[in-house]
Formats: structure tokens, sequence, C-alpha cells
């Protein structure tokens, strides 16, 4: 069975659960009709980077690459087409020349790096399955990287930006504390200590391909534990009663900005990042 089909529980399926709804979670994952999810070209690109940096050895199992190519000639639809055969008989992904290109300058950038580098030590991609005692579930991680000689665990991401104060601001409303919180249980199951180092490494696509490191703090661990708690357990709820809710039955209230003293108010345009200010 493919890892991502395996149903157990994973950091997805907890973040779909902590960041949206039971329902949200119940049509990804449980309605029988579901459509197959789809990956968005964003997604690709960030397991392209991961393969090259994480499992080089496997990248011609995984993917081959098409020729550049005019694909409004005839040549070029025949370069095309035997990519595209190559890759069904190898049950492998189709990537563009130019998408390769990219994501090999981004992962010889972070190799070549005297800081990044130090985050790319160690072993990646290799799943684990671990039954949590406390739910009663069984779980699942796939970690980037982890070092158990220097208990380091760490998470590649591919941003749009990799400035990390915005990147901080996304990290919880994408409920990657929920993600680390969870891959260290998975750890300590593995390897039978918690990690001691805990890391995002951040990167963009675009040139000239910026990335930060961004460390875990233990409130940020703290925080992530807590949401996991209560996704795990409404989880269990759901999964007991049958039941996946929407988003339920609230009150509305003015927003504080109609208030002019507020402090919400105070905002500075340079911090949104508002495109198509003069």
């Amino acid at each position: 069975m493919n890892y991502h089909d395996h149903p157990a529980i994973s950091a997805s399926k907890l973040k779909k659960l902590a960041c949206g709804t039971a329902s949200d979670y119940w049509a990804a994952y449980e309605d029988p009709n579901r459509m197959p999810m789809v990956p968005t070209d964003a997604m690709k690109q960030g397991s392209l980077v991961d393969c090259l940096i994480t499992e080089p050895h496997n990248f011609e199992r995984k993917y081959v690459v098409a020729p550049k190519c005019d694909r409004r000639t005839k040549v070029g639809k025949e370069l095309w087409a035997e990519a595209q055969e190559r890759a069904r008989d190898n049950c492998a992904e189709l990537v563009s020349e130019d998408w390769y290109y990219t994501a090999k300058l981004i992962a010889n950038r972070l190799r070549d790096d005297p800081q990044a580098s130090q985050f790319l030590d160690g072993q990646g991609q290799k799943p684990h399955f671990w039954h949590d005692s406390i739910f009663d579930l069984d779980c699942r991680y796939l970690p980037d990287v982890e070092n158990p000689q220097t208990q380091m665990l760490v998470d590649l991401k591919k941003t749009r930006s990799a400035n990390p104060k915005h990147f901080a601001r996304q990290a919880y409303s994408l409920g990657y504390d929920i993600q680390v919180a969870h891959y260290a249980e998975g750890y300590k199951n593995r390897h039978g200590e918690y990690p001691r180092i805990i890391a995002f490494l951040a990167y963009e696509w675009t040139w000239p391909h910026n990335w930060c490191v961004m460390k875990v703090t233990p409130d940020f661990l703290g925080e992530g534990r807590r949401r996991r708690e209560e996704a795990m357990q409404l989880y269990k709820d759901c999964n007991g009663t049958g039941e996946w809710p929407s988003w339920g039955v609230h009150d509305i209230h003015p927003p504080k900005w109609i208030d002019i003293d507020d402090p919400a108010n105070d905002t500075d345009l340079s911090e949104i990042e508002l495109e198509g200010l003069e």
C-alpha cells in the first residue's frame, strides 16, 4: 500500500481537522465518493526538491525528465509523447526540464550553504508507524530529514516567501505546529527519545531561491501538542458517532476595527504586502 493511502493518522489528517472542520476531513478522507486528491504544481515542485535533497538515489525511479521542446511542432509533440510513455511504463512522474533545472539549483544551493547544510545531515523519507496508546489510534509519519545521532528533526517547506517574519505568520494557520508535534511523537517512538532540535528549512522556488531555517521553540511545540490532542480527540469522537460536523452555529459581533481607538487599526501597509500599491 502507498504510504499516503494508509489509514493510520498522519499530520496532514490532523491539520485538516484542526485548521478546518470535521466535515472537511470527512470529504477528504472518509467520503466513499470522494475524488482522488490531485497535487497542485506547488506540491509537485516541493516533492521534486524533497526527492533531490533527501533521496537522490531514487530520483530516476520516481521521475522522468521531459526534454525541452516546442510541443506545438510535430517533433516536439513526438518527444513529449515519448517522455509520457516512459513515465507511464516506469510508474514515474513526468516533469519538465525547467522544473528539474530549478529544483537542482535549489537542492545544490541548500547543500552547499554552510548554514543550511547543517540541517540536511541525516536520513530522509523513511516512514514510521506506531500506536498512540493515549488515544488508542494507529499513527504514521514521514520525516524529510532526521538524525538520531544529533537528535535533529527537520521538515523542508517550499514557501512563497522565506522571510522569517512572513513564514512565522503563516505557520500557525497552516498547522505546522501540529505537524511537528505529531512528528516528535513518531520520532520518540522510533528512536526512544524526543528530538533535541526541530526545525523548518524553508526555501523559495523563484530565483535567487532565498531560504531560512526556523527552529521550533518549546512554546510553538507546546501549542502544537495541545492542538494535536484536540484533533486526535475530535477524530475519535466523530469516528465513534459517524457524524462529521461543519462550523456549527455562532454569534456575529461587530469587528474591532470600527472602534477608531482600537490598536488593531494601527496597521503598517508595508507589512501586509499588498500588491499594486504605488
